[in-house]
């Protein structure tokens, strides 16, 4: 595998995982601070978040993907794997 393909799917990878953590949590928490009779769960919202890091889990899997395929040794690929390990817990826990 080429250096720059490589270079570029973890790059890639590092934003979408950086993006989705970024995402995480509601963006209504501050007002819990602000009034403590108003929960941030009970304001409604589109649900935009969780689908954009949701899709941000399946570029970070996919560019993981792309370099345990272009990958000729086992530690990349066992690299690869790890990586995709970190990002699901990444989605499950942010």
């Amino acid at each position: 595998m080429k250096g720059l393909d490589r270079l570029a799917a973890t790059a890639t990878y590092a934003l979408a995982v950086s993006a989705m953590l970024l995402l995480s949590g509601s963006k209504y928490d501050w007002m819990a601070e602000l009034d403590a009779d108003l929960s941030a769960g009970s304001i409604e919202t589109s649900g935009n978040r969780a689908l954009v890091r949701t899709l941000l889990l399946a570029v970070a899997l996919a560019s993981t993907a792309f370099i345990a395929m272009r990958g000729k040794t086992r530690d990349v690929r066992l690299t690869s794997l790890v990586l995709s390990v970190l990002a699901v817990i990444a989605y499950l826990f942010a």
